[in-house]
């Protein structure tokens, strides 16, 4: 896409209260029209259906994308005469056939896909894809990627522990292989590089696809998301032929100020702008206050102690912003010792062991990345956000 027309692309932002497959559809079908993804954009063309399917759970923990909006995007992408249409997505951790099975069946799409036709991706292979950017000189995405014209971007509004916002460019970072995502963790651990990572892929997807993001924000999530927030009702759709302006909508909507560094970078590069108010917003029935989404433990602070860590960054090579971050802790009354996390950190900086005849995970801090994978994917939630003590005093 022509970066002028990604940069002024409109987001439509519509009320919708229930997870009616009927009234999602009616919404969805007026906001592509709006936004100028009408038949041509599909028909004859190979879509890839991207949810957000991050982990192994039912739809009303707010975790995943909602089957119904993925079932309305279905239908209406169907009538518009796509030639193929395929759901596709490599949640964190070992990208194989019983985890994805278990995926798709906890979160609603295996009855989906057998209710409506829907296809549900087999492939497990993945595609080199070369890109000259900021950060990436190339990135290895799953097959069914490389092979559609057309990505769907069908994502979750929620809080995100590492990012701040988990939405429409986040949920990109799915078409990477489950444990090619943890070596771009340790590749890009500090987070200003990972959100340069993220702009980047967004990018090479846009080099060779067009890209519709949907935004399921009837209910969203608040808290430590992605994976451990609290659901909330929102009442909202959003839809836009840019990943970045609707995630900046979202912010907005969402009442959590500018969270997500990854917006100042791409508006740094000129992809988007960085005030709400300088896009184009298509609102229908949408209440003008914000929703006001608790932020992850991580994210939280009074103007004072952000003001510490914004000062920090540089100051002995980033050594002190690296102390002063919050960090994840492990919940020993939580923990059951079934070392997911130790398999899912890009640091390697997990042990498990065993205390008072119980294995418990252990941190080792000098090594930690503060990229929350372990809180991500901890199916237990027992990987807590503690603050250093001298910004908890200043909070």
């Amino acid at each position: 896409m022509d970066i002028e027309k990604l940069k002024n692309a409109p987001v439509a932002v519509t009320g919708c209260g229930e997870y009616d497959d009927a009234g999602i559809e009616a919404i969805l079908r007026a906001q592509f029209a709006a936004i100028g993804a009408g038949e041509e954009f599909f028909r004859g063309r190979r879509v890839l259906l991207k949810p957000n399917l991050v982990s192994a759970k039912d739809p009303s923990f707010a975790v995943t994308t909602h089957p119904a909006v993925v079932a309305a995007v279905f239908r209406i992408v169907r009538d518009m005469g796509a030639a193929d249409v395929i759901l596709a997505e490599s949640p964190g951790g070992s990208y194989a056939a019983p985890f994805l099975n278990k995926i798709y069946a906890a979160t609603g799409m295996k009855d989906l896909s057998e209710r409506e036709g829907l296809p549900l991706n087999r492939d497990l292979s993945s595609r080199p894809v070369p890109f000259l950017g900021k950060k990436l000189n190339s990135i290895e995405v799953i097959a069914p990627v490389v092979e559609c014209d057309v990505i769907v971007n069908i994502c979750k509004l929620k809080t995100h522990s590492l990012t701040g916002l988990s939405c429409a460019v986040k949920n990109l970072f799915g078409v990477i292989p489950g444990i090619v995502k943890f070596e771009m963790h340790a590749a890009y651990p500090e987070l200003s590089d990972f959100c340069e990572m993220l702009c980047d892929l967004d990018m090479t997807l846009y080099r060779d696809h067009d890209i519709l993001s949907v935004c399921d924000a009837i209910v969203a999530m608040e808290g430590n998301g992605p994976t451990h927030g609290t659901p909330v009702p929102m009442g909202r759709l959003l839809s836009s032929l840019s990943t970045f302006a609707l995630d900046v909508v979202a912010e907005r909507e969402a009442g959590i100020g500018r969270s997500a560094k990854y917006l100042d970078i791409a508006a740094e590069r000129g992809i988007v702008k960085r005030d709400d108010g300088d896009i184009a917003v298509v609102r229908v029935d949408v209440p003008e206050e914000p929703a006001k989404l608790e932020l992850p433990d991580s994210k939280k602070g009074n103007s004072f102690s952000m003001k510490i860590l914004a000062s920090l960054p540089n100051l002995f090579g980033g050594r002190f912003s690296r102390f002063f971050e919050p960090r994840p802790r492990i919940n020993k009354k939580k923990c059951v010792g079934c070392g997911n996390c130790v398999s899912v950190c890009p640091q390697k900086t997990i042990i498990t062991v065993k205390k008072k005849g119980k294995r418990l995970a252990k941190i080792k801090r000098g090594d930690c990345i503060r990229c929350f994978c372990c809180q991500e994917l901890c199916p237990h939630g027992a990987v807590d956000t503690v603050k250093n003590a001298i910004i908890r005093l200043a909070h």
